[in-house]
């Protein structure tokens, strides 16, 4: 092997990497194959150094704690989570000892903890940590109660484990010059006490933050001191951001350091919070936003999106904003594709949002089912930029306004090349014949020199599935959306 030239090698090795083979997702070390490829890695490793010398770089592309938000049933029918070591103390002090090696991580996973599986026996690494830490003026010294050498977690007061957790996942981050990517499952009281009482500590590499709640979910805002340590961040995923379960109250008027995000994707945010963080990214290009009315003390009062979104008329490239509707079951038969609860207003028009080129939205923000369908909705709906569009989760019939788009695209949207239709699943029947008029215009289209297609849309759809890498492996229902799928 070793007579092999060293470019071929580091091609072989990359094939064991998850990041080399999937630049854009996020790691998971919960799947068994990305485990085993990290095997394989470190293996390698200890065959010589020669081998070592190609090898270790690549093993240390990515790191991953695991302990990913997976649901396993014991063998009592309890429902659980993963509980594993980390060993997050231990590649922290690794990377401490090796710049060589902290400059190659480019990507990390953290899945934040209270329960410090497997810390006992490395309290003297940790405190060699701290000790590291203050002496490079990095971080400052945790909090942590008396006598925390001795590993005794049980007496620790609730939240000192978490602290300490968090403070090592945030020196992991600081340790390493070249992170561009970073994946936090956290919960309530997500902020960065570490990073707030050093604030000249900054990530110049990060640019994708993905953030999912672990068991309760948080508040977008939390994370303010991780978004001023990020002054580069230019992609921000956020599901379960709103702070529902907390109960605690936010401030509805915040300033966030997110001056360079050009791409957010958010999920079960209220419009006031939307409509503060399209404030706080003035170069936004690319927004999704997802919800889903499941949980009824989530009190979302919608207002018109466009309205909500107006900070961002003349940035905005490519916009995708869905309800996910439920999945309910009632034995012997499935129930049918149902509204949102809450009040949710159709977008009135988007005429002045004139660069928005990709437009993705759910049917229920065109009509409510009361409603009358007529020939000039869509066509006051976009904007004369607009070159893509899906309507999702069409429930009802939507024919006359189609068919006046077709007509009128060539003059009024001469940029207009496809019109994708997202038909949900278990539609009413009442409906049938509507639905069947509707995705019969195809021809129509194609004179106006249009692409006209039909996609299913799978009811039950998870907002986690659009963090890249999240649910690599699930049979979660992906969420209907255009973003992604013209490469972006």
């Amino acid at each position: 092997m070793e007579s092999l030239p060293v470019e071929l090698l580091i091609q072989i090795f990359s094939s064991f990497c998850f990041h080399c083979r999937c630049p854009g997702d996020f790691p998971n070390a919960d799947l068994d194959y990305v485990r085993s490829d990290k095997k394989v890695l470190a293996h390698l490793c200890r065959t010589s150094k020669f081998i070592c010398s190609v090898a270790q770089p690549i093993l240390y592309h990515f790191y991953a704690t695991g302990n990913s938000r997976i649901r396993i049933i014991q063998a009592d029918g309890y429902v659980g989570f993963p509980n594993e070591p980390d060993f997050l103390a231990q590649f922290v002090r690794t990377i401490a000892q090796r710049p060589d090696l902290a400059s190659q991580i480019t990507t990390m996973h953290i899945v934040r903890t209270n329960s410090l599986m497997g810390y006992e026996t490395q309290m003297q690494t940790v405190k060699s940590l701290i000790d590291f830490s203050i002496s490079k003026n990095l971080l400052k010294k945790p909090c942590l109660p008396d006598n925390w050498l001795d590993g005794h977690f049980s007496r620790w007061r609730i939240g000192y484990q978490e602290d300490l957790h968090r403070w090592l996942a945030t020196l992991a981050a600081v340790l390493c010059p070249r992170l561009k990517s970073l994946f936090l499952n956290i919960d309530t009281n997500a902020h960065f006490p570490a990073l707030e009482e050093s604030p000249h500590i900054k990530l110049l590499s990060l640019q994708t933050l993905g953030v999912m709640s672990f068991v309760i979910d948080y508040h977008i805002s939390e994370l303010h001191a991780l978004y001023a340590a990020a002054p580069n961040l230019e992609t921000l995923y956020a599901c379960d951001s709103s702070g529902w379960i907390s109960k605690m109250l936010f401030d509805t008027d915040y300033k966030l350091h997110l001056s360079n995000v050009k791409r957010l994707a958010i999920s079960d945010s209220t419009s006031n919070d939307l409509e503060n963080l399209v404030r706080c990214t003035p170069k936004l290009e690319d927004l999704e936003y997802y919800w889903e009315d499941m949980d009824e003390e989530k009190e979302y009062h919608f207002r018109d999106m466009a309205e909500v979104l107006k900070p961002a008329k003349d940035t905005l490239k490519r916009l995708g904003v869905t309800f996910l509707p439920r999945a309910v079951h009632l034995d012997p038969f499935p129930k049918w594709i149902e509204p949102p609860v809450v009040d949710y207003p159709p977008i009135k028009t988007l005429r002045e949002f004139t660069v928005l080129e990709n437009l993705s939205i759910d049917c229920f923000l065109l009509y409510r089912e009361q409603d009358v369908d007529t020939d000039d909705r869509l066509v006051d709906l976009l904007p004369q930029s607009i070159r893509s569009l899906r309507i999702s989760y069409v429930y009802r019939g939507i024919l006359y306004c189609l068919r006046q788009l077709a007509i009128d695209a060539p003059k009024k949207f001469p940029f207009l090349k496809e019109v994708i239709l997202g038909i949900s699943e278990r539609t009413d029947p009442r409906y049938d014949y509507k639905i069947e008029l509707s995705i019969a215009l195809e021809k129509e289209f194609e004179a106006s020199g249009i692409k006209f297609e039909l996609q299913d849309d799978a009811l039950g759809a998870h907002a986690r599935t659009i963090i890249p890498g999240d649910v690599v492996g699930s049979n979660m229902a992906p969420v209907p959306r255009i973003l992604n799928e013209r490469g972006y």
